[in-house]
């Protein structure tokens, strides 16, 4: 079975046309058919993107019991997941948050509740585009 036959064999609604579908988004509760699943035969690669709530491809898998290792291409390439540009500014803005923490902690500086829960959402981001899952 192709990874993209595996992937539409998984999600609800599925309406195929060639080597495209659009299927029930299973990361959220998703009533319109918001989830594009696109196989891209040029390099061999399984394309996931929800248009309603823009879940993570991770998310998307996980919720659909599969895994990056079930899209991978078979020639064993590593395969890293493309992200765009407002994802890679995120968490670079994360990263940066997280590396401001220390030097204002050893200055003295009292986190509010707002300060904790950005820190917290900063870890988070970072830790989700390491692949990082708790």
């Amino acid at each position: 079975m192709s990874d993209f036959e595996l992937v539409c064999s998984k999600l609800e609604g599925i309406r195929r046309k060639g080597n495209k579908a659009m299927a029930l988004c299973p990361a959220h509760d998703d009533k319109s058919h918001s989830l594009s699943i696109l196989y891209r035969e040029a390099d061999d690669r399984v394309l996931l993107h929800c248009f309603a709530q823009d879940c993570s491809a991770e998310s998307i898998l996980k919720a659909a019991g599969l895994a990056w290792r079930d899209i991978y291409p078979n020639d064993g390439s590593p395969y890293t997941p493309r992200v765009s540009k407002h994802t890679r500014e995120e968490v670079k803005s994360a990263e940066w948050l997280l590396e401001l923490v220390p030097v204002w902690a050893k200055e003295g500086v009292a986190f509010t509740e707002k300060d904790k829960s950005d820190i917290y959402e900063a870890q988070r981001i970072v830790n989700s585009a390491r692949g990082i899952t708790n």
